[in-house]
């Protein structure tokens, strides 16, 4: 806060004889910036009685920046102004600084016709004043308009000017809010990591002066930069923060720091926290009418309450759209139409969507305009018959692809990943799936993600599959996701049966070839009846209860068995087919490279494409538990050729994974790929060059040349001449 100015004695009388004996305590312990004991004194002044100007917006000031907003606009309104005084510039100054705070009280309240006459007001006194605080004051309150219009480019304008002013006065505290509040723009554009780095300097500025309202607005706003980044625990550290300051100053707008803590859970999937921080943030706002923190507080309650209390969630929803919010309709709209989508009103969503995706637009709101585009993209699916179809699917794909280039240009690794899992679902693509899912696990999403109103509830978890075959290292059978007990087979004959079958890879085997394999002794008529009733055993060991057509899961016709891989989810086949489209992107996939084969430095860092692929490839590799079958049960020419299949193609992904690992500049990431192969195959020759020449690439010429040596060694075992040291750095070609 700026020193007083025409406060003491000086100060024009207006409360008769005893105005000082009344004011004077206040005015002392404000200038000498004892602000709690202020307001202590304050309350000893008759509600009535009027303030002079200085004192008054001081106190104000200190009022809303404590978050009591009916308590400030008291104060502003009760300021004494002397028309006889207009002319000269304190008076002004005075002026200008209760009309921009009555502006930014009547903003926090949502009344932004008042608060454009104020600010307008504010900005001709204190231009006319020539006070630089004042002018500052007066252009923060014109930002406000400006947000609150979605006029960005008049909002950053204002600000440059008050920012400006602030810093002509050396007004640091003014100069803090500024910052916080430009921070909160950058929030709202989706600039969020330009946003990080204002607010961070809204820190030190905030810890600097020891401004512990103001400190807790830096990190809150900064949560929320985080949280738009998809850094899920940095986002809660700064709200718990902000929070927690808030509450030790007791002032209300510990309302915000709840809301916030309550975003968190809500996208962590922390459903009951986020209802207990939400419900107290509600509680908290009610009282001043704080229409920022009503909004978020009821949008949020209803997304979290819809799966359990739909009538509810409809409720808090209605309740957020009538509410006025400087912030724009956005928030309300948002949560209404992502509940009238998980609740199957996808009309209603749509029409929801589209008003949120213009609304963004105009106010430059990018994180916003994503949303919405995924919610329209996802309500027109099912509200049309013909979105169903091939061309539906693409058109939904690429909304969702455009979608995914917003959010991937805000950084928002949260929004990405669960944008690739809609893409995935949608598209059929099991392994992009899996590979969004545990994204999302990394970044610290819960279960109970897929019970908030949003997109992943829209689409609903994967289904757990009705038979799930594990022949990868160890042999298990789940139904529903429980694992078939030992005791259940009756045989081992019977294990070994849905072994050898799995093991085609999806591709019948004949009933004849089977019963010779399994009865290598018997005559082939006994063995074929024998066989019969091992199916009928199998059979029931899958389907316990008997409540499918018989074919549904292990299919025969007079000749042939084979399992059915739309109801039966076998992982050696999912590694196969996974493993083969990978290696065909992989194939199909140029990256750029200088004439010597070294990655051009300019594109070390790869595509997105590259990158993608590169993680596709580790998902593949990720598959692969274990050799099939590798317990033992099962020996021969049934179970060896597949192994030998699946094992190469697993080698090949490794090889393919580590090249794209040198190409990318990941070079160390490349020599454990390498030297992960040379340890399973001693003589794998490309996987020895690989290593050596990623060693190389490294700076670790002492163990490259350790590791030629004893590549020389293996080539020579099987009479190979080796190659030449030094090495190119890339000796295998891609396919």
């Amino acid at each position: 806060m700026t020193p007083m100015k025409g406060v003491g004695a000086k100060t024009t009388d207006t409360g008769g004889p005893d105005r000082l004996d009344v004011l004077g305590p206040v005015e002392a312990a404000v200038h000498d910036g004892r602000y709690d004991e202020a307001l202590r004194h304050l309350a000893a002044v008759p509600a009535d009685a009027p303030l002079p100007a200085a004192l008054a917006w001081r106190l104000g000031v200190l009022l809303h920046q404590r978050g009591r907003f009916d308590a400030a606009e008291a104060c502003y309104q009760r300021a004494a102004l002397d028309a006889a005084d207009h002319h000269r510039p304190f008076a002004l100054a005075d002026r200008a600084q209760v009309l921009a705070g009555l502006a930014s009280a009547r903003w926090a309240r949502g009344d932004q016709t008042q608060t454009r006459q104020l600010a307008e007001e504010a900005v001709r006194v204190a231009e006319q004043s020539g006070d630089d605080s004042a002018v500052a004051a007066a252009y923060v309150a014109q930002a406000l308009v400006a947000f609150s219009d979605g006029n960005r480019a008049d909002n950053e304008y204002a600000y440059a000017r008050a920012l400006a002013a602030a810093e002509r006065a050396g007004d640091f505290g003014q100069q803090l809010r500024i910052r916080c509040n430009v921070g909160s723009r950058l929030v709202e554009e989706g600039r969020y990591r330009s946003a990080v780095e204002e607010l961070r300097e809204a820190v030190r500025l905030g810890e600097l002066l020891g401004h512990q309202t103001l400190l807790a607005l830096a990190l809150y706003n900064r949560a929320e930069a985080w949280l738009g980044l998809g850094e899920l625990r940095r986002a809660r550290s700064d709200a718990d923060e902000a929070l927690a300051r808030w509450q030790r100053a007791g002032s209300p707008l510990a309302a915000f720091g709840l809301t916030l803590t309550a975003r968190v859970h809500r996208v962590r999937g922390a459903a009951r926290q986020a209802m207990v921080a939400y419900q107290a943030a509600l509680a908290m706002g009610e009282p001043d009418g704080n229409a920022q923190v009503l909004v978020e507080a009821c949008a949020g309650l209803a997304r979290i309450s819809y799966a359990d209390d739909p009538v509810a969630a409809e409720r808090y929803a209605g309740r957020a759209l009538t509410m006025p919010s400087a912030a724009g309709p956005t928030i309300a709209e948002l949560a209404a139409g992502w509940v009238a989508l998980c609740s199957g009103d996808p009309q209603t969503a749509l029409r929801y969507g589209e008003q949120v995706r213009t609304e963004a637009g105009r106010r430059r709101d990018a994180a916003g305009l994503a949303e919405a585009m995924e919610l329209a993209a996802l309500a027109s699916h099912r509200a049309t018959p013909e979105a169903a179809s091939a061309r539906g699917v693409r058109r939904l794909l690429a909304s969702l692809v455009e979608a995914a280039a917003i959010w991937a240009e805000l950084g928002n690794e949260f929004a990405l990943a669960t944008n690739a899992l809609l893409q995935a679902r949608l598209s059929g693509d099991q392994l992009a799936e899996e590979m969004a899912y545990e994204r999302l696990t990394q970044i610290g999403v819960q279960e109970g993600a897929w019970q908030v109103a949003g997109p992943l509830a829209s689409i609903g978890p994967a289904p757990v599959p009705e038979v799930e075959v594990q022949t990868l290292g160890q042999f298990t059978v789940r139904l529903a996701g429980v694992p078939v007990p030992a005791g259940s087979w009756q045989s081992r004959k019977a294990r070994d049966l849905l072994k050898m079958v799995v093991g085609q890879l999806g591709k019948p085997i004949a009933r004849e070839a089977l019963a010779t394999a399994l009865w290598p002794e018997a005559r082939t008529d006994v063995a074929l009846r024998r066989l019969s009733v091992l199916i009928s055993t199998v059979r029931g060991v899958l389907d316990p209860d008997r409540q499918h057509p018989a074919d549904r899961y292990l299919a025969t016709d007079p000749a042939t068995v084979r399992i059915d891989p739309a109801h039966v989810a076998v992982d050696a086949l999912r590694f196969y087919e996974a493993a083969r489209a990978a290696i065909a992107a992989d194939g199909a996939s140029t990256t750029k490279a200088r004439p010597s084969g070294r990655p051009d430095p300019e594109e070390a860092a790869g595509t997105d494409g590259d990158v993608r692929l590169l993680s596709r490839l580790e998902a593949v590799v990720a598959r692969y538990t274990g050799d099939l079958c590798d317990d033992g049960e099962v020996v021969g020419d049934w179970v060896q050729r597949p192994r030998a299949v699946l094992a190469d193609l697993h080698r090949e992904v490794i090889h393919r994974l580590a090249r794209r690992c040198r190409q990318l500049d990941r070079t160390e990431a490349a020599i454990g790929w390498y030297l992960r192969l040379t340890v399973e195959d001693g003589y794998d020759e490309p996987a020895h060059l690989g290593l050596i020449g990623a060693l190389s690439a490294a700076g670790r010429h002492g163990e490259a040349s350790r590791r030629y040596q004893e590549y020389g060694a293996r080539m020579r075992e099987m009479d190979v001449e080796p190659v030449a040291f030094p090495l190119p750095e890339r000796v295998r070609p891609s396919a």
